[in-house]
């Protein structure tokens, strides 16, 4: 069944009118007429059966017909993605959202490029975030991750992240393969997620992390590029702490 975000407060038996924009996908694309139905959800980690009872200006109206909780998710990610260009970290938020994180915030590292810095402006972040809406829809989740502003890697406040700190570096060499890591490490309920950009990390930003009680680990021998390391890490410790991707 089809599932779409609005961000509205809803209940059960509430009549509404969906946006533009909602209404031309339901309408046009998906080609859905009075009485089908379709799922609603929030943000709030309830979905809501809607159906369509009427459309008007091409505008449909629905009611919500039932709502279920579904349960809290157990394991909060918070990614902090070193900026890349505009096209792979459209590919990152994509595929990270179906993945399943909580937060997502782009940092610049001292091998960020300026060009990249500056790309990233208010409306790409807007961009972004439409991006993980799309793809919360697609995927079935009912929780959009939060998507930051970028900041500096040293101006992040690792007191307030009550967690484990993960980073990935390329260097074998005092990192630990993800295969050998101790799953007693995961026994918090919230991980940051540290990738560098194109060139990684540098040795005084490693030693920084290191200083910040942060966990070095490393993909194996292969060196990955910045936005292929973010999936694949990302699913990797998912996995490897829930068994699931949900």
């Amino acid at each position: 069944m089809h599932r779409f975000f609005l961000e509205q407060d809803l209940k059960t038996y509430d009549e509404i009118s969906l946006n533009k924009d909602l209404s031309h996908q339901i309408l046009k694309v998906l080609r859905m007429n009075k009485g089908d139905k379709f799922e609603i959800f929030n943000n709030t980690g309830r979905v809501f059966l809607s159906e369509i009872s009427s459309k008007e200006d091409k505008i449909i109206n629905c009611k919500i017909i039932n709502e279920f909780k579904v349960s809290k998710k157990n394991l909060k990610i918070n990614v902090f993605q070193s900026i890349v260009k505009s096209s792979k970290m459209e590919l990152i938020i994509d595929k990270l959202t179906e993945i399943g994180i909580s937060t997502f915030t782009p940092i610049i590292s001292e091998r960020t490029q300026k060009k990249d810095i500056d790309g990233l402006s208010k409306n790409k972040l807007d961009r972004l975030k439409k991006i993980s809406i799309e793809s919360s829809e697609q995927s079935g989740k009912i929780h959009l991750p939060e998507i930051n502003n970028k900041v500096n890697i040293k101006e992040i406040d690792f007191k307030k992240n009550d967690n484990i700190n993960i980073v990935f570096y390329e260097n074998i060499n005092g990192s630990v393969g993800i295969n050998n890591i101790d799953k007693k490490l995961f026994s918090e309920k919230s991980i940051s997620i540290f990738i560098g950009p194109v060139g990684g990390f540098s040795i005084d930003e490693i030693e920084f992390l290191k200083n910040q009680e942060s966990v070095i680990l490393n993909l194996g021998s292969t060196i990955f590029k910045s936005d292929t390391a973010a999936i694949i890490s990302t699913s990797l410790l998912r996995y490897i702490i829930t068994g699931n991707f949900n």
